[in-house]
């Protein structure tokens, strides 16, 4: 009792009413009928193990009890808001909320339900109990379970998205504990949704918010799995036909299309993904198979930040190197898009993958208090809790309510469903660290296995296996890809044939003693950067990457562009520093797991810790320590080429292939080797072609080459970039294409650029808008004008009103560019701006536009890759006069961005090395996607010239030059 009364009020009440509920359900559990599940027909290679219990210890064990102490058994009475939402919400006082508050009990609830699989505390069971019961008496009696009015049940807001979440909630309580009343509620909310959106004429992207909305598709195709009911399958089927209205996931998955450059690649998103996964589970289709684990590779090559964590600025931006936030919500939905895949795939990898993040990233998001978590924990900088950068969501009633405060412990959570798995003959040991893991077999058998280890720490394991099955069962040991020379021992005697990045497999009856040694191989390792982080280097040792930290640096100002050079050769005399009082008093109240000196270049060692606690000193509300991840280095191999296009199923024609990479850093041109490698086989078990092996922006297989491919054969290919250090190769999965002699063959030069110059597009505008070089997409509101000498139908007038002029490109270059033109305004705007030039995109982004705003030309990037904050980076503005000719130029040198007028520089800015662009097509005179009446610009242009290269000052005085004299 004495714990009872230290519990907090309302949590009180929800913990005596869990009592009490668990005490009346107890003898109605084992008379609950399942639902009626239907035949899966899409496989598996790996599932969760559904008796699964795991007790946690060491280090990420403290951090799990933590969590559970510290913030899943304070949330409810410290924010009674988690549910009052719900009963105010007919009650015409409409509390203020952030359009997404529906979701908070879901989250909460999801990652609760998981920490119960870590953790036998009878008080948080009751505790959830209760707040279950609450929620149930709370649904509202056509099934809603949501917190607006009556008149907006499923139509706005992020309703749907609330409702996904509860629902998920629901759902897990029931598989975990049999509580019949978690499902009734989690179905009768599913009928709401089909009554709402099923054969009633009302599509789903009706309510706004796609990406978020339509993510209920996973929960719905969940749902009928579990209970046959044909309804959830139709409506998850007619979310799917709508994709296309929001992110268009399943197409753009099927045709190869970079995550990144989806119409909508926010983080919510990945929940949508997660529903074609699903989908296939129920379907087997194919199809959908293919484009979920397309999206998943997508963002394994494009988008994983060196903690593992993902995204930039809450969605996905092709350049995990840039420094942008990392947002905790996005970190736990690539979580959970990476344990699909592992399911489906069944690939060791997959699970290093999750391993690294979860160390990192995700518990390097809440404290080690358990007490807060950040919104963003940057690859370099300081750990802020959410609610002093984003205080802005929470409310009086949920002080402490946010979306990623209440995601954030699924961080931990995911561990019980990728920690121990089971394929049809096999378990899957995945997850390291001391440990004991209680489940049974398919037949009933009970199993225990236990872990002795401080891993991540250390190297060493022992794995025992107890069981009392009187067969041979098979157990498939993980071995990490990073740990090049591991040893693994069975009572004693060493196992062969142990190959980094796959399982290893042991079959045998296992006796009580029987015992299983690993040992790791912790050699420090690094990763190099590229683009925004080229000459710097991330260090690993075992899966914890590390951090410099001003706590334990003798600089107090510690700048991290100021750290000394890492040298890369000398690695091997790093050394493990014992975490001693010295350390614990620099630390503060949490020391690192882990404290590692380096040697850099000047012969001095520069002080480690593990990420997970990097910039952990910081308090609530008072960040007092700052990190860094990305170091100068020297004598490092290239980075990992990223492979683009040919994209994956791509069908060519005869003549030559490009093979082509994600952009890298313009020092690498010169300096790194390139060669592609091809081969029949998926796991590149033979290599049938190979050719590069010189420096080059791309590698071009000329037809000569390309014909000794057989026509109609899956090839795979990767890229390997090679310097005097070493080699590193594109990552797997390796994408695939197919010689068809009908298919269009590859144009000449590599996206379209004229080899010549690199033009990428050239008008002359001299009374025609046709190119001379480019494509014309469309015309209108045009006509023949006078040009910059006065020569006549010299220039192309657009009349202001719905003149416009789109041309497509194939990729917009993003390290350097140039635009150039004339301008001459003929009425200036009445309305906010008109567009001159735009690269816009539905995103929102703009990657470059000239507008003309307040009687001043201005050329500005619109960064897509800031999500909803797009950041704007806008040169001086330049008056104009209605009726006088300008030379506009701008041009893009890798960080500095400059505006051209007359010949002359007017303004110099810098900006973002690299910004990755979606952008196909563009415009003169106003916007190319979304035609605004406000945004078109009645002026003449002439002489349009967009090249994928910088022109030089004396280049762009010569282009003036020669249109003054009408040349």
């Amino acid at each position: 009792m004495m714990l009872i009364r230290q519990l907090p009020g309302l949590a009180l009440c929800y913990l005596l009413w869990g009592l009490v509920a668990l005490v009346l359900m107890t003898p109605s559990l084992s008379a609950t009928t399942p639902p009626s599940q239907p035949k899966a027909l899409g496989e598996l290679s790996l599932e969760e193990i559904p008796t699964l219990r795991l007790e946690l210890d060491g280090v990420v064990g403290q951090r799990v009890q933590a969590n559970i102490d510290n913030w899943l058994m304070v949330v409810p009475e410290n924010n009674p808001g988690l549910l009052e939402i719900f009963a105010q919400r007919d009650s015409g006082e409409m509390p203020d909320m952030v359009p997404w508050a529906g979701e908070f009990v879901g989250k909460y609830l999801i990652s609760s339900v998981q920490a119960m699989r870590m953790s036998d505390d009878p008080k948080l069971r009751a505790l959830l109990q209760g707040i279950v019961d609450r929620l149930v008496a709370l649904q509202a009696e056509d099934g809603y379970l949501g917190p607006w009015t009556r008149e907006e049940r499923l139509l706005g807001h992020w309703d749907l998205w609330g409702h996904y979440h509860v629902m998920f909630g629901l759902m897990l309580w029931y598989e975990h504990t049999g509580d019949s009343q978690a499902m009734t509620a989690c179905r009768r909310a599913a009928d709401l949704v089909c009554d709402t959106y099923l054969e009633t004429g009302r599509k789903m992207h009706y309510a706004g918010s796609p990406d978020r909305n339509m993510a209920i598709i996973h929960i719905l195709a969940r749902l009928y799995r579990k209970t046959g009911e044909r309804r959830y399958l139709s409506m998850a089927n007619k979310i799917l036909e709508d994709f296309p209205q929001g992110g268009d996931y399943f197409r753009t998955g099927l045709v190869g299309m970079e995550f990144f450059r989806t119409p909508r690649p926010r983080w919510e998103s990945l929940h949508c993904v997660e529903g074609l996964m699903e989908l296939y589970r129920v379907t087997g289709d194919p199809q959908i198979r293919q484009a979920f684990l397309h999206h998943w590779a997508s963002m394994r090559r494009f988008d994983v930040r060196n903690s593992g964590g993902f995204s930039s600025h809450e969605q996905a931006s092709g350049n995990p190197y840039t420094d942008t936030s990392i947002e905790t919500c996005c970190v736990i939905g690539w979580q959970a898009v990476m344990y699909d895949a592992l399911q489906l795939t069944g690939d060791s990898t997959i699970a290093d993958d999750l391993e690294l993040t979860t160390f990192n990233a995700a518990i390097g998001a809440q404290h080690p208090s358990g007490a807060w978590c950040t919104y963003t924990t940057p690859m370099q900088g300081q750990r802020v809790p959410f609610v002093s950068m984003h205080g802005q969501q929470t409310r009086p009633s949920a002080p402490d309510l946010t979306c990623c405060t209440v995601n954030a412990p699924r961080g931990y959570g995911i561990i019980s469903e990728w920690g121990l798995m089971q394929g049809v003959d096999r378990l899957a040991i995945n997850y390291y660290g001391p440990m004991q893991a209680d489940f049974q077999l398919a037949d009933g058998t009970p199993i225990t296995i236990r872990q002795n280890t401080n891993y991540p720490v250390g190297g060493d394991v022992t794995l025992a296996v107890d069981t009392s099955a009187d067969r041979t069962i098979t157990i498939d040991l993980r071995i990490p890809g990073w740990s090049t020379d591991t040893k693994v021992q069975l009572n004693g005697k060493a196992v062969p044939d142990v190959q980094p990045g796959k399982y290893l497999r042991l079959t045998r009856r296992w006796q009580a003693d029987d015992k299983i040694t690993l040992h790791f191989d912790m050699r420090l390792r690094y990763e190099a950067g590229d683009l925004n982080q080229y000459g710097k280097a991330s260090l690993y040792r075992g899966p914890i990457l590390l951090a410099c930290d001003s706590r334990f640096q003798e600089d107090e100002r510690f700048e991290p562009n100021a750290i000394e050079s890492v040298d890369i050769a000398k690695l091997n005399e790093a050394t493990l520093v014992k975490v001693d009082e010295e350390i614990a008093k620099a630390a503060g109240e949490y020391p690192p797991w882990l404290v590692v000196d380096v040697p850099t270049t000047t012969g001095r060692k520069l002080r480690m810790i593990d990420f997970a606690n990097a910039g952990a000193a910081t308090r609530q509300g008072s960040p007092i320590s700052r990190y860094a991840t990305w170091l100068p280095a020297t004598g490092m191999r290239p980075p990992r080429p990223v492979t683009w296009k040919p994209a994956d199923g791509t069908k060519v024609g005869r003549g030559a292939i490009h093979f082509v990479s994600r952009p890298v850093a313009k020092a690498m041109f010169q300096s790194v080797k390139r060669t592609v490698l091809i081969s029949d086989s998926p796991t590149f078990d033979r290599v049938v072609l190979r050719y590069g092996d010189k420096p080059a922006k791309e590698v071009t297989l000329p037809p000569a080459e390309a014909s000794k491919l057989k026509p109609h054969t899956d090839y795979y290919w990767k890229l390997v970039a090679a310097n005097e250090y070493g080699q590193a190769s594109s990552i797997a999965p390796y994408k695939h294409f197919q010689i068809d002699p009908e298919a269009e063959p590859a144009p000449a030069t590599v996206d379209g650029r004229r080899s010549s110059d690199q033009m990428l597009t050239a008008a002359r505008l001299n009374g025609h808008v046709e190119p001379e070089y480019g494509v014309l997409l469309d015309a209108a509101g045009w006509q023949a004008a006078a040009g910059p000498g006065q020569q006549p139908r010299g220039a192309v007038r657009l009349d202001g009103t719905g003149g416009l002029l789109r041309y497509k490109i194939d990729r917009f270059p993003q390290l350097e560019y140039t635009l150039s033109m004339w301008l001459a305004i003929n009425r200036l705007p009445d309305t906010r701006f008109g567009l001159a030039f735009s690269l816009w995109n539905p995103m929102p982004e703009d990657s470059l536009r000239l507008i003309v705003e307040d009687g001043k030309l201005f050329a500005r990037i619109e960064a897509a890759f800031t999500g909803p904050w797009t950041k704007r980076y806008t040169t001086e503005g330049v008056p104009v006069e209605p009726g006088t000719w300008y030379h506009v130029v701008v041009v893009k040198n890798s960080t500095l961005f400059t505006l051209y007028v007359d010949g002359r520089v007017y303004s110099e800015i810098k900006v973002p090395w690299y910004m990755p662009s979606r952008t196909r097509e563009f415009a003169l005179g106003g916007n190319p996607f979304s035609r605004r009446e406000s945004e078109f610009l009645a002026a003449d242009f002439a002489d349009l010239r967009l090249l994928a290269r910088v022109l030089s000052a004396e280049d762009v005085k010569e282009l003036y030059d020669a249109g003054r004299a009408g040349r």
